[in-house]
C-alpha cells in the first residue's frame, strides 16, 4: 500500500510562521509535523508520494529521495485548485490502493493504521463538539457511509467530522476526470464521495485517538502540550546539567544542552540541542525550545513555542506565546497573556480579528523579527517576519 501526504497548500492562516517554511515543516520538539505524523506507520507503506506546490523545493531539500528507507516520488500539485485536483495529480505514478493524509495536523497513529486495515473505500472521522465547521458523515449501523453534509446546522445531523484522510485506489481516477467543477471552481473531494456513498461503497472509520487540528500559529500551543505530556526523562549522555539545576515533571535534553546553576524548571518542557539555558531562568511547562537557542538569566518562559537559533536574553517575560526562528529578542522584554476583563484573546488574522479560543495567548513572532530591549507587547500581538521594535516600545 502506498502513502500519499498532501502538502501543496500556503497555509496562510499560519501566517507570519509559513512564510518561510511549509506548515508541515514546521518542527515540534525536533521533529517536522509531518515526521510525528509518519515515524510510527512508516513500516506499513511501500512507498510514499508527496504532493506539494508551495514552497516545494523546502519538501525536496528536507527529506530528499528516501525516508527510513522508503522511496518518496515528489508530484507538483497542477494550477486546477481543491483536494481532488491535487489526488488527481497522481494518475500516472500510482497504482493499486492508497492512503490520502493531510499532514499539517497531529493524528494517532493507531487510527491511521485502522483506516489502512478496513476493506474498500473509507474516511476517516472523529467526534466533534462544533459539528457546524466540519463537513458531518451519516452512517448506518454497520459504518456504511450514508451521507456528508457540509457544516450542518441541525444538530441531529451528528458529530463525524471529516477529518481529511481517505482510503482509495487507482479505479478513482476515472471518475474524479469526469467531475464538474464546484461552485468554487475546484474539483472536490467530496463529490467524489458522494458517489461512492449513492452506490454503497463507502464506510467511516471512527478515530479515538487525538487529532489536533493546527490552523492558527498558536495551535502548536496544543500541539506541543500534547507531545511533551507523552515525554519521560530523557537526558542526553551529552547534555550538561550545572550543579544547583532544580527539575520538577519530565524534561526532554537532547545533545549538547546546557542547563546553568540556577535554573528552575516546572513542568515537562523539551530542549532540543545546542540550547543554553543561563543562570537562574525559571522554565515552566509545557515548553519547546529549539535547536541552537539561547534562553538569559533570569528569565521566565511558560507554555511556549521557540523555534531555532532564537535568543531571549536576560530578564524577560514570555507566556504562552510562539516565537519563530532567528528571532532576536531584546533583554528586559515583556508580554502580557492576559485581558482584565477575561474574555478570549483575539488575534489579526489577515485583517481580519479571530477569536483565539484562548484566555491566555501571548505574542505570536515570525522569523528573523529583532524586538527592541525593553519592548512591551499587549496579549495577542503579531509581529511580522523580519519585524522590528524600537527599544521601550509597547505593541498595542
Amino acid at each position: 500500500m502506498h502513502l500519499v501526504i498532501m502538502a501543496a497548500w500556503e497555509w496562510s492562516r499560519m501566517r507570519p510562521l509559513t512564510d518561510n517554511t511549509p506548515k508541515p515543516l514546521l518542527r515540534i520538539c525536533g521533529k517536522t509535523i509531518i515526521e510525528h505524523n509518519i515515524e510510527p506507520i512508516i513500516e506499513h507503506f511501500d512507498e510514499i508520494f508527496m504532493i506539494v506546490k508551495y514552497k516545494s523545493e523546502c519538501f525536496r531539500e528536507y527529506f530528499g529521495d528516501m525516508y527510513q528507507g522508503k522511496k518518496i516520488h515528489y508530484i507538483e500539485q497542477w494550477e486546477q485548485a481543491g483536494t481532488g485536483a491535487a489526488i488527481l495529480g497522481l494518475e500516472w505514478s500510482i497504482t493499486w490502493e492508497f492512503i490520502v493524509i493531510s499532514w499539517d495536523d497531529l493524528y494517532e497513529s493507531d487510527d491511521i493504521v485502522s483506516l489502512m486495515k478496513q476493506p474498500g473505500y473509507a474516511t476517516l472521522c472523529k467526534r466533534v463538539s462544533n459539528p457546524e465547521l466540519f463537513g458531518i458523515f451519516t452512517t448506518d449501523v454497520e459504518w456504511r457511509a450514508t451521507g456528508i453534509i457540509e457544516k450542518p446546522t441541525d444538530a441531529s445531523i451528528g458529530s463525524l467530522a471529516n477529518i481529511g484522510n481517505h482510503k482509495f485506489d487507482d479505479q478513482i481516477f476515472e471518475i474524479l476526470r469526469a467531475l464538474p467543477l464546484s461552485s468554487r471552481w475546484e474539483l472536490e473531494i467530496t463529490d467524489l464521495i458522494h458517489i461512492y456513498i449513492r452506490e454503497w461503497l463507502y464506510s467511516v472509520v471512527v478515530a479515538i485517538g487525538r487529532w489536533i487540528s493546527i490552523g492558527y500559529p498558536w495551535d502548536l500551543l496544543r500541539a506541543n502540550d500534547a507531545i511533551i505530556g507523552w515525554y519521560t526523562t530523557i537526558v542526553d549522555k551529552w547534555a550538561i546539567i550545572e550543579p544547583n539545576v532544580t527539575i520538577k515533571w519530565n524534561i526532554y535534553l537532547e545533545e549538547w544542552v546546557i542547563l546553568k546553576s540556577g535554573t528552575y524548571i516546572e513542568g515537562n518542557v523539551y530542549f532540543w540541542k545546542w540550547t543554553v539555558i543561563w543562570p537562574n531562568s525559571y522554565i515552566r511547562g509545557n515548553t519547546s525550545i529549539g535547536n541552537h537557542s539561547k534562553i538569559g538569566a533570569f528569565v521566565e518562559i511558560k507554555n511556549s513555542y521557540i523555534g531555532e537559533s532564537s535568543a531571549v536574553p536576560h530578564l524577560s517575560y514570555f507566556w504562552d506565546s510562539v516565537i519563530g526562528n532567528h528571532v532576536n529578542i531584546g533583554g528586559w522584554s515583556k508580554v502580557a497573556n492576559l485581558r482584565h476583563d477575561g474574555a478570549n484573546i483575539r488575534v489579526m488574522v489577515k485583517d481580519k480579528l479571530i477569536d483565539s479560543g484562548r484566555y491566555k495567548l501571548g505574542t505570536i513572532i515570525g522569523d528573523g523579527a529583532h524586538i527592541g530591549i525593553g519592548t512591551l507587547i499587549y496579549p495577542g500581538r503579531v509581529i511580522s517576519t523580519n519585524g522590528t521594535t524600537l527599544p521601550g516600545e509597547i505593541v498595542k
